[in-house]
């Protein structure tokens, strides 16, 4: 939790004052010269799922760090062309982390998130690459109810201007061929898969299966984001748990970048819902009974 007092403090000064302190605080860590840690945990989706609340959560525990600024670098998304030193300049320095482990008896946790890095299907390889004993976080949430907040976030930012069931039904011709691109060319930031996959991040099975894979089951821990929201105490001690770490004692839970939005049609749910038949089931079997709410109705 590097810098973030500070920053509400910058706010207040010129421009010119504001700019040195970001630029500063942004590269702090490759003026340093002592080594820095890596993330050892990922919170790494899905979108609009509460994975920033998650990381809110857990950032209140004085063992858990997260980078300078923000719940994520994006170094794996949109900022790869950056070297992996660059990467981990934006993490606590080792000595700290060791010092407070020897404190606590405990080791602290290190972590970023960004909710595009469950869909994409080229960044767990990434993520694998630099730290291959990361402990991974998934946030899951009802598929349509997903699809419907995500587009409403993309209208809301500028990123859409196709209605709902538009936008839906041209998502497969909108993504054509940009998995292949993703593939073919590590500097390939694809627009059209990060804002308007509507459906398909919503198709879980697949994208949590990459990270069993490459990390074993025991290293993914998949969460269910109504849980979060109804019993958010229990669902972090969950986190916690996994981590390593003691529980998180004392804290309120507000939901974080929660919007609201008209009811869902039940035409909606009709026409749409079962898109995500086959890989629902897929899911279910994966994970088994009891990890989340919606697959079991």
């Amino acid at each position: 939790m590097i810098g973030r007092k500070a920053l509400g403090k910058a706010t207040a000064l010129p421009q010119p004052v504001r700019d040195v302190y970001v630029w500063m605080n942004r590269n702090i860590g490759r003026l340093d010269p002592l080594p820095r840690s890596a993330p050892n945990f990922f919170v790494v989706g899905t979108q609009r799922g509460g994975t920033t609340s998650l990381f809110i959560y857990l950032l209140r525990h004085e063992l858990v760090h997260g980078p300078r600024r923000a719940k994520g670098v994006h170094y794996f998304d949109t900022n790869y062309d950056k070297s992996v030193e660059w990467y981990v300049s934006n993490f606590p320095r080792t000595k700290d982390l060791n010092a407070q482990a020897a404190e606590h008896g405990v080791a602290p946790a290190v972590g970023e998130g960004a909710p595009y890095y469950l869909f994409s299907p080229v960044i767990p390889a990434r993520i694998h690459a630099v730290n291959p004993e990361a402990r991974i976080i998934a946030v899951l949430r009802e598929p349509l109810d997903r699809a419907i907040s995500h587009h409403n976030h993309e209208v809301k930012r500028g990123f859409e201007t196709l209605a709902l069931e538009d936008a839906f039904a041209g998502e497969e011709a909108r993504l054509a061929g940009e998995v292949e691109k993703l593939k073919d060319d590590s500097s390939y930031i694809s627009k059209p898969h990060i804002h308007h996959a509507y459906l398909s991040r919503g198709k879980y099975a697949e994208q949590v299966r990459r990270y069993f894979e490459l990390f074993g089951r025991e290293n993914v821990l998949v969460l269910d984001s109504a849980a979060l929201s109804a019993e958010p105490e229990e669902t972090v001690r969950r986190a916690t748990d996994f981590l390593g770490l003691p529980p998180l004692i004392g804290i309120d839970y507000p939901r974080y970048n929660k919007r609201e939005y008209d009811p869902i049609d039940p035409g909606i749910r009709e026409r749409w819902g079962s898109v995500f038949a086959e890989s629902n089931a897929e899911l279910r079997e994966l994970l088994g009974g009891g990890v989340i709410s919606w697959l079991d109705q």
